[in-house]
C-alpha cells in the first residue's frame, strides 16, 4: 500500500489513536498515518475527515462539519 490508497479532497473515516503534543489527533486511513488538523479529538472516537495534503509517508486531513471535535473539558465546539 502507498499514498495513492490516499487521496486529496477525498473524505474516509479516521478513528483516533494519538494526539501528539498540540493534541490534534494522529489516527491511520488505509495504513497511511494522517494528522488531523485544528482540532482537539477524543481517543479511541470516529471521524469523518477530508484529506488536504499528502506526502511520501503521512498525510494532513480536517474535520468535516458534521464531525464534532471536543475541546479540553468535554464541551461540543459548535
Amino acid at each position: 500500500m502507498g499514498m495513492e490508497d490516499v487521496v486529496v479532497g477525498e473524505t474516509y473515516e479516521m478513528r483516533i489513536a494519538a494526539k501528539d503534543p498540540r493534541g490534534e489527533g494522529i489516527g491511520r486511513i488505509n495504513n497511511i498515518v494522517v494528522f488531523l488538523r485544528d482540532t482537539k479529538p477524543r481517543l479511541g472516537k470516529t471521524y469523518k475527515v477530508r484529506i488536504t495534503n499528502t506526502h511520501k509517508t503521512f498525510a494532513y486531513a480536517e474535520p468535516l462539519d458534521n464531525s464534532k471535535p471536543f475541546i479540553g473539558n468535554g464541551s461540543l465546539i459548535l
